[in-house]
């Protein structure tokens, strides 16, 4: 166990050698008096829901903080924040919807693969050849990377066989670690917009767009549990989560996010009371608890009835199947497939809520026709 600066490093031994580092946008020259400089003057202080990111100014200049966990070990790298971008590869799909949010759209010049944008414009420019597209993982080009001269690559790690950071990163572009998507409520995720506002230079708009999405959160919240609370013929409904695969039935955890959206949602997640990261069940352990399971929320990968069904048989005596209460993150894709729930909606946590609340709360009838725009989950024996 080692520590850097002050922050907690763990398993470097595992051959990632992880520290704080200072990656430079703009100034300082001395690149280790930066850093230097940066760990003597403190601390960051926390945002008020992320618990990835920190921002704020260390010795009067402005930093980031970014915390990305890494398969079993926990990288923090510290950013000196400078001039705003004007040229940037986004490599996952949140990443770009943040940009879209705040009409960032021009300042992306490259992406991972095209085909999974949902924004129409930006999916026709890389039609277009007007954005690069520079591949992800093993395929990724570092020389149409290097091509697009762009001043900062958004990128993330998860520890697999995919990541790609350590190359990006020998060829000498400043490179930027995002973990928005390991955050744990809706809130954590939607804050982040505050980093990329302050890359680009418009933190005011970053910072509007986020207090109103959390008072509007907050908001659909408060109506969502007393909708359940304050009707005694209406018990909280019970909500089922994943799919099989394999015959191991994989679920999340009572912490996650999407533990947590079911719950602002007004609904009871089955293991709302387990903390484990990922759950795994034998298919005949979900079927003990399956007819106490009103609705259920992201069967896999799988769109359709007939898919599900397709992939294991048994699903169809899930009482949430039956009751044809099955309801998918997916309603809303782009020409060449992507799934906007990825992209748009982590920029959109009260419409999010909503969306999911009217689902969950709302029998068979899905999504509020007159909310299209957001309708990111829907149940499939309907749309």
């Amino acid at each position: 166990m080692l520590n850097f600066c002050g922050k907690m490093v763990l398993n470097a031994s595992l051959g990632l050698f992880l520290s704080i580092s200072v990656l430079q946008f703009s100034g300082c020259k001395n690149e280790a008096d930066a850093e230097k400089k940066s760990a003597d003057c403190g601390e960051l202080a926390a945002l008020e829901f992320s618990e990835n990111l920190k921002m704020g100014k260390l010795c009067g200049e402005d930093y980031a903080e970014i915390r990305s966990i890494v398969g079993r070990d926990t990288l923090i790298k510290r950013f000196k924040l400078g001039k705003p971008l004007e040229r940037v590869v986004a490599l996952s799909s949140a990443q770009v919807g943040y940009m879209l949010r705040l009409g960032l759209r021009d300042r992306i010049v490259a992406v991972g693969e095209g085909k999974y944008l949902v924004d129409s414009l930006l999916y026709a420019r890389v039609q277009n050849g007007e954005v690069a597209e520079v591949g992800n993982g093993p395929t990724l080009s570092l020389e149409k990377l290097l091509a697009a001269k762009p001043d900062l690559v958004f990128d993330f790690a998860t520890g697999g066989g995919m990541d790609d950071y350590e190359r990006i990163g020998a060829i000498g572009l400043s490179l930027m670690l995002t973990s928005e998507w390991q955050e744990r409520t809706p809130l954590a995720k939607a804050e982040w917009i505050k980093l990329f506002g302050r890359l680009f230079g418009v933190e005011a708009l970053a910072d509007s767009i986020f207090e109103q999405s959390k008072i509007a959160y907050n908001a659909a919240r408060d109506l969502s549990l007393s909708a359940v609370t304050q009707d005694d013929n209406k018990a909280c409904p019970r909500v089922l989560v994943g799919m099989s695969y394999g015959g191991v039935w994989h679920a999340p955890g009572g912490n996650s996010f999407t533990a947590r959206l079911i719950k602002d949602a007004g609904g009871c997640y089955l293991w709302a009371a387990d903390t484990n990261q990922d759950l795994q069940f034998t298919l005949e352990e979900i079927m003990q608890v399956a007819d106490s399971a009103d609705v259920w929320v992201n069967p896999g990968m799988f769109a359709t009835p007939e898919d599900l069904i397709a992939a294991e048989p048994r699903v169809k005596f899930i009482k949430a199947f039956k009751e044809k209460r099955v309801y998918q993150n997916d309603g809303i894709k782009g020409a060449g497939g992507g799934n906007d729930f990825f992209e748009s909606a982590v920029s959109y946590p009260d419409e999010m809520l909503i969306n999911l609340s009217l689902c969950i709360q709302n029998s068979t009838n899905g999504a509020d026709s007159t909310r299209k725009g957001f309708d990111w989950y829907h149940n499939i024996f309907i749309f």
